[in-house]
């Protein structure tokens, strides 16, 4: 039963792999769900989303005004990709009910990781001259270095992730050695991120250099917790990871990939698709590299 519990069997770390496909996929998601509602708060009507892995993921939106981006009410709409995965990662230890089962946790923190590491630190970073948290900074009036407070957000918010999946090591291994605990690290959260750097680098024909240095602050602060901590072995009984739970972790994958796939896959000469359940008006935010798909028939009401 307790082998059954160990992180570092091939069945724990492929179901870790698995969860982690699901965490980063919801990062996405999260962030541009997260602009969508904060576009929402200013006055827009949110029409569509676009989800590429190699650009800034957009809510597709219909602006108020000509001039809604430089108003201070459009401050959700350009931080909103930022706080609502930021607010994932700080709650999805916490405030998510679950089942008391390995999965289930592994899950939660898989969700957290993700959030904190696409949603926090990678994103940001991702497309300087069009980003999210860049073009709020220009129409501020602050400094560009300012960027760079994000993946120290991420840093910070990966603290939890951390410390639950080493104590979740603990169930079946309770003395768990300084190796073994950056071995945990480094399979299930590490190489996650050493998979994601090379997948995004591969459809952009070229490593995006300063979302992959964004990455070494969580990866960091991960390893010197797993180098230095010696959290207690979770207190909760858990079950084992079994059928049912792979079969829901594969359905979950399968949605949230095929959703960001439909909404973001690559077209070539740098386009990629969007999803479009509205009607753009002519104060739309389409940007030129994205190709929409209607849902149809469009759904009124979103001018």
């Amino acid at each position: 039963m307790v082998r059954n519990l160990d992180l570092t069997t091939p069945r724990g770390i492929l179901f870790g792999w698995l969860a982690a496909v699901f965490g980063f996929t919801t990062g996405l998601l999260l962030a541009v769900g997260g602009q969508g509602f904060g576009a929402l708060l200013g006055g827009c009507g949110w029409i569509g989303i676009s989800t590429p892995l190699g650009r800034q993921v957009w809510a597709l939106v219909n602006q108020p005004a000509l001039n809604f981006a430089s108003e201070p009410r459009a401050v959700g709409y350009w931080l909103g990709s930022l706080v609502l995965p930021l607010l994932a990662g700080v709650a999805a230890l916490h405030l998510i009910p679950r089942a008391r089962t390995l999965a289930a946790e592994l899950m939660a923190v898989h969700l957290a990781w993700g959030a904190a590491v696409v949603g926090v630190a990678w994103l940001p970073l991702l497309d300087p001259a069009d980003g999210h948290v860049a073009r709020f900074l220009e129409l501020a009036g602050l400094p560009s270095l300012l960027v760079w407070a994000a993946p120290s957000l991420a840093a910070i918010v990966a603290f939890p992730p951390v410390l639950r999946l080493l104590s979740l090591a603990r169930v079946a291994r309770p003395h768990t050695g300084r190796g073994v605990r950056l071995m945990v690290v480094a399979a299930h959260l590490g190489m996650p991120c050493v998979a994601w750097a090379l997948l995004v680098s591969f459809i952009r024909g070229g490593p995006p250099l300063a979302p992959i240095v964004a990455l070494l602050a969580p990866l960091l602060v991960a390893c010197a917790v797993a180098w230095f901590g010696y959290p207690p072995a979770f207190v909760h009984r858990l079950h084992e990871i079994e059928t049912a739970s792979w079969l829901r972790l594969l359905c979950s994958v399968l949605v949230v990939v095929a959703l960001v796939w439909v909404a973001g896959r690559p077209l070539g000469a740098n386009t990629w698709t969007g999803l479009l359940w509205g009607e753009p008006s002519a104060r739309n935010n389409i940007r030129p590299w994205v190709v929409v798909t209607e849902v149809w028939p469009p759904w009124p009401g979103s001018r």
